[in-house]
């Protein structure tokens, strides 16, 4: 995994599994020499902190927060930092791409996957730029190039160019799936699965310009380095301090590691995906979405892509492409249907219904759905575990469903509820359906 951004503090306690960090000092610019100098380094982030913050995302192992709490997403890949400039104008990031498809480099750390939270400003795909020309030299060389959208929405026709190839995965940024309860889910900034207002639009009907994909970019801890500022101390969730080794950020250049990191962890189950798998992968499983105030609408491919990425989901369908000696055999539990009640006020108390699903012994997997079919109604689901806690939740804002995956779970009776927030009495159907690790015969 390649991050090139403004470098990566390797000195943070989150990167054992770095494996190179150079900073590019300068272009050599001389007669009969081209290139760049490299700079090997233990800190090749001097300036922002951002692209320690976009590597912690995708593979920081957490170890310098309390019980592993700001762990990354996939916390076991290798990280090759590149030091390409400040965040807000990379400088050499023609040398860091140049840098990546050294053979020493690319071969020698099976790098598969390069991140850019950068980009630049302009309406047009320009094929014969440099960066685009580096796009699809890494998409010959089987590599998932991933860029960050843009962060000048909400208008249309602001989608970063870079990220308009069709060798690339364009990311735009939503609020996180988070957890919220009765109390706190009113003054939360944002709704969970919502469009941040800031992630680039593309153009309605151009067959380039539009992100492909959206993953969590608002309010996003990762690693603070040491050289960057504190930007801020606080989750925008309720103002949660922050412990000192870590900081918040938003934009599309924090849903973009997201992306990386997912990918990653289809390239661990299925080494033989290239970009366009991973991105069959990501689209096809990827969640609906709805705009969340005045006139409910699904949002359209110009402006989500594909809509709001099911990670697991993602993953599970590179498992099944995968020629391993084992696959992952899908069996229905049960499905029922359910109602509830009328709520006017917020208050859920009367608002809810609750069912039973026994799982057995065996299962990897169990996923629970509920659909109602009705995004106006704002309705959430928790499912509670044998021992009556509460181990799920799924609670975005505008959908027509809610849907859980509950990993490696313990045979027995789990309590699912939905409850309504806002609503009228609502009819709805629920499934589920465990998922089991099988030899192929």
């Amino acid at each position: 995994m390649a991050v090139i951004d403004s470098g990566v503090d390797g000195t943070h306690g989150d990167f054992p599994n770095m494996v190179k960090n150079v900073k590019i000092a300068a272009p050599i610019i001389a007669p009969g020499l081209s290139g760049a100098l490299y700079v090997d380094t233990p800190n090749s982030d001097l300036t922002s902190g951002h692209g320690t913050h976009v590597a912690s995302t995708i593979a920081g192992s957490g170890q310098m927060s309390t019980g592993g709490k700001y762990k990354g997403v996939a916390p076991g890949a290798s990280l090759i930092g590149v030091g390409a400039g400040d965040a807000i104008s990379i400088l050499y990031a023609l040398q860091g791409f140049d840098f990546v498809f050294k053979p020493e480099v690319r071969e020698t750390h099976n790098v598969r996957i390069i991140s850019n939270s950068w980009g630049t400003s302009g309406s047009h795909f320009a094929p014969y730029n440099p960066i685009s020309i580096a796009s699809k030299r890494a998409y010959d060389f089987g590599m998932i190039v991933n860029f960050a959208a843009g962060n000048s929405g909400p208008n249309n026709d602001t989608l970063n160019p870079y990220s308009a190839s069709p060798c690339v995965i364009s990311v735009g940024a939503g609020h996180a799936k988070d957890t919220r309860t009765a109390t706190n889910r009113l003054v939360r900034k944002g709704v969970p699965g919502e469009l941040a207002s800031f992630s680039s639009r593309g153009i309605p009907g151009d067959q380039y310009h539009y992100p492909d994909i959206v993953l969590p970019g608002v309010n996003i801890v990762a690693a603070r380095a040491t050289s960057g500022a504190i930007v801020p101390p606080y989750t925008g969730f309720n103002n949660e301090l922050l412990e000192p080794m870590y900081s918040s950020i938003s934009g599309t250049s924090m849903a973009t590691p997201h992306m990386s990191g997912v990918a990653a962890l289809m390239l661990e189950v299925n080494p033989s995906l290239n970009l366009d798998g991973v991105l069959e992968a990501i689209t096809s499983t990827a969640d609906p979405m709805y705009t969340v105030s005045g006139e409910i609408r699904q949002l359209e491919k110009h402006e989500v892509g594909a809509g709001y990425a099911d990670a697991y989901a993602a993953v599970e369908k590179a498992a099944s492409t995968a020629g391993t000696r084992t696959t992952v055999q899908t069996s229905p539990l049960t499905s029922w249907n359910g109602t509830v009640g009328t709520t006017v006020d917020g208050t859920p108390i009367a608002a809810e219904h609750n069912h039973d699903v026994v799982v057995p012994t065996g299962a990897s997997a169990v996923k629970i759905k509920t659909d109602w079919g009705n995004p106006a109604y704002d309705l959430d689901l928790y499912v509670y575990d044998t021992a009556g806690k509460l181990i799920a939740s799924s609670t975005q804002g505008a959908s027509v469903s809610e849907d859980v995956v509950i990993p490696n779970p313990v045979a027995g009776t789990y309590r699912v509820q939905l409850k309504g927030f806002l609503n009228a009495q609502t009819s709805y159907k629920g499934t589920a359906e465990i998922d089991k690790i099988v030899p192929v015969q």
